[in-house]
């Protein structure tokens, strides 16, 4: 793996085997509690919910419980979760994006709830919003999507569509 080891790509990488894992429990439609009633008392339903949700540390022996529980790899289970924090373009852009703040609060998309909230919050009255990588990521990080999702999500739901690659005074 050639990408650099820092804090936001070791956290991008943690939330990513969470997700991996929550979508394994879904696809094979069992509840936390069939999951964790698996693991034969290792892991309890209250603290599986907590790993999904990235809540609580997930400790390499722990995954392991888990994995075995879903029946799946853990190899092959690291490996979805890399591949989903793997670098690659966006046909989106990178940067900063400007977005119509009227028109992603008017989207009908439950998945921006966070983003309108987080505008509410913001109590700006300037009908565009810029938004720099940070906040893209944070965002995100809160809607439980990777980032360039994050961003297709607000530039479809928008009809600002311009990335602004170098934007100065972005949120």
């Amino acid at each position: 793996m050639s990408q650099a080891y820092d804090s936001r790509s070791q956290q991008a990488f943690a939330a990513a085997v969470c997700r991996v894992m929550r979508e394994s429990r879904r696809r094979q439609k069992l509840t936390q509690a069939e999951v964790a009633q698996r693991t034969n008392g290792l892991v309890s339903k209250a603290a599986l919910a907590n790993y999904e949700t990235g809540h609580r540390s997930l400790r390499v022996d722990v995954l392991w419980v888990i994995a075995a529980a879903l029946g799946e790899d853990l190899g092959a289970l690291l490996s979805a979760a890399e591949r989903n924090v793997a670098t690659r373009p966006s046909p989106y852009g990178t940067g900063s994006i400007t977005v119509d703040v009227h028109e992603v609060m008017a989207s009908p998309d439950p998945r921006l709830s966070v983003v309108k909230r987080w505008f509410e919050l913001r109590a700006n009255s300037s009908p565009t919003m810029t938004l720099d990588e940070g906040a893209i990521a944070a965002l995100a990080a809160l809607m439980n999507v990777r980032p360039d999702e994050c961003r297709r999500l607000l530039l479809t739901s928008s009809r600002t569509r311009s990335p602004q690659p170098h934007a100065a005074n972005g949120v």
